[in-house]
């Protein structure tokens, strides 16, 4: 016999019922968002892998390592989309929903895929959501937008929660940071691991976010970007601390926060919870302002943020706020005792679904204890039968599960029993 296929390894299967609630995730999200004006758009899973290396970066672990690549028959090169906000902007810019005078909010959510070492809240497919704010933006707006990932903190209840904050600069005072800290990791370069010296060469910045003990040390004196700031980007940062303030969303500087992307300029920021170990982050962002032009767009700035939804259902679990599945699946089973009265259930079938009552059939067997057996593991609140008896008065019996009652109706009333079901299932 031939050994069973199984799921690749940091790929998870999310089976009944847990599936209803982790869509339940994406829809109270996804509310959220729609609350503050973003309107959905679906985008492809899979995009041309130059989008990603000219978005993200050539030069960072995603690009590097990580993506899923693939040639097609005709023998150009695409990639499993590693994250949202390059393949939203690729699709706005093609759409023309872009524009210098106006502001456009778009979010998304669905799988994304990196190959990474699987662990808790890690996974080689894993699902997001996101929200982008393109346009003449301020940074009255990368408050706005984080103060909707705020609201989602204290809707959910998420545990532990801290908001790391940080300011990237711009093209005008990230050269000089580069310069300073490069030198300074330079001096420091035998005490850093391979990796850190090839990133100190490449990608200086991608050298802060190293979890290495030996670089860690290092990074304790790191030269701090802050300290680098033009007086355009320190303004911006001093706006979005002082706006945060206002609205009472508590925040903690984080000098070494840079994200694991190169196009974020100005604003970044992360949605941290300690009840999550290692991978504490559950939504992160920031602000864009050369991405667009660079991916053939106008030259208008962005914000975005993505939420991790597989860190987002751990930290609701530890919370006990995952959505509860607040009726049975099947509200109805339906057996008919004999081969004659399998009509009568498919018509009374169809009926009640056109009823919008949840309804199944139990056709292959003609055991009372399989029946009862197949209504119980498909979690139905009610069992109907249709028999000898049943047929010749056209009437069709109803037994409540839970409490035993059992009622006899005219089988042509679809309406009616469908209205008594609703009234036990969904008590007003």
């Amino acid at each position: 016999m031939s050994l069973p296929i199984r799921a690749p390894r940091g790929v998870k299967d999310i089976i009944p019922p847990d599936a209803i609630r982790f869509e339940k995730i994406f829809e109270d999200t996804t509310g959220i968002l729609e609350t503050g004006g973003f309107q959905k758009i679906l985008l492809p899973l899979f995009e041309s892998a130059t989008l990603f290396s000219r978005s993200i970066g050539g030069a960072t672990d995603i690009v590097e390592k990580e993506m899923y690549t693939f040639e097609d028959k005709g023998g150009d090169l695409f990639a499993l989309r590693p994250e949202g906000t390059a393949s939203l902007l690729r699709a706005a810019i093609e759409h023309h929903l872009v524009d210098p005078g106006k502001i456009v909010r778009l979010s998304y959510g669905g799988p994304m895929f990196r190959h990474e070492r699987p662990q808790a809240g890690r996974l080689r497919q894993f699902h997001q959501i996101g929200a982008e704010i393109l346009g003449p933006l301020t940074p009255s707006d990368d408050v706005d937008l984080i103060s909707l990932i705020h609201r989602m903190a204290v809707s959910f209840s998420i545990p532990s929660w801290r908001l790391l904050l940080n300011n990237m600069g711009c093209s005008v005072c990230r050269p000089s940071y580069r310069e300073a800290l490069v030198l300074y990791l330079s001096q420091h370069e035998q005490s850093l691991c391979p990796t850190c010296r090839h990133r100190t060469k490449v990608n200086p910045l991608r050298v802060l976010d190293c979890k290495t003990p030996s670089c860690q040390n290092i990074l304790e004196t790191v030269p701090r970007i802050t300290d680098f700031l033009c007086p355009k980007s320190q303004s911006h940062f001093e706006q979005v601390k002082s706006e945060l303030d206002s609205l009472d969303i508590p925040y903690t500087l984080s000098h070494q926060l840079v994200r694991g992307l190169d196009y974020y300029t100005e604003t970044t920021f992360e949605f941290v919870s300690d009840a999550l170990g290692a991978q504490s982050t559950w939504a992160a962002g920031g602000r864009y302002d050369g991405l667009c032009q660079e991916l053939g767009g106008p030259d208008i700035p962005g914000f975005g943020f993505a939420a991790g939804v597989e860190r987002l259902w751990l930290l609701r679990e530890k919370a006990g706020t995952l959505p509860v599945v607040a009726s049975p699946p099947v509200w109805m089973t339906v057996f008919p005792l004999m081969t004659e009265a399998r009509p009568s259930a498919l018509k009374l079938i169809r009926n009640l679904r056109e009823n919008s009552i949840p309804t199944t059939g139990f056709f292959g067997s003609v055991k009372i204890k399989s029946a009862f057996r197949q209504a119980e593991r498909e979690g139905s609140r009610f069992i109907a039968f249709i028999g000898e008896d049943e047929l010749r008065s056209e009437t069709v019996l109803i037994k409540d599960l839970k409490t035993g009652e059992q009622t006899s109706y005219p089988i042509k009333e679809f309406s009616f029993i469908a209205q008594n079901i609703r009234k036990t299932i969904l008590p007003a």
